[in-house]
């Protein structure tokens, strides 16, 4: 009976301590699973590819909408309604050197064209330009015959919107390019505008 008494007091109940940290590789521990990383974003994936992560696509309708506000920025000579919407460099797709400007220089030049002519306000926005008239490109969808040129600073993921202005001219006064080209690159859930062109007439 004693010696059951003494059995029973040794093999009693011991605090249970964690380890402070997992067991090194070859301690002949738990094997511990390395950090996992996720996959670099996309827009689009390959099969060869392997695990990818797809961004949410940008619907059409924010590009549109972007559009308006660039026409609704000069309707209202207030370039601060678009200006939220530019890169901090912008390309010039009017040269084919393609050269940057920093965005000061662009919206400068617009408050400038604002300002010399009221013939913006007095023209609706749905008449400077129509939206069915715009055209938005992938960049492996230019260069062929046919379609816009590839803009050189153009990169994966990039859009093209093309649109054709309905009214470049009010009377004697020069509004805009017959055409204007937007490039346009992903910011996180948005676009903003990477390159603007436009040639005046003369």
């Amino acid at each position: 009976m004693i010696a059951a008494c003494a059995l029973a007091v040794a093999c009693g109940g011991r605090p249970v301590r964690t380890a402070d940290a997992p067991p090194t590789a070859g301690s002949g521990g738990v094997p511990v699973d390395p950090v996992s990383s996720l996959p670099k974003l996309a827009d689009k994936s390959a099969a060869a590819e392997g695990v990818t992560t797809l961004r949410t696509p940008i619907p059409t309708d924010a590009v549109m909408a972007l559009v308006r506000r660039l026409f609704e920025a000069f309707h209202e000579r207030e370039p601060a309604l678009i200006e939220p919407d530019l890169d901090d460099v912008i390309v010039d797709l009017r040269s084919e050197s393609e050269p940057t400007r920093p965005r000061y220089t662009i919206v400068n030049e617009w408050r400038a064209r604002m300002k010399s002519t009221q013939a913006y306000e007095q023209l609706d926005v749905e008449a400077m330009y129509r939206s069915q008239d715009v055209e938005i490109w992938a960049r492996d969808e230019l260069g062929l015959p046919g379609r816009p040129s590839r803009p050189s600073s153009m990169g994966e993921g990039d859009l093209l919107v093309r649109i054709p202005v309905a009214t470049p001219r009010l009377a004697a006064d020069v509004l805009f390019g017959e055409e204007i080209k937007l490039l346009l690159r992903r910011d996180g859930a948005r676009y903003r505008v990477r390159g603007y062109g436009e040639v005046l007439p003369k």
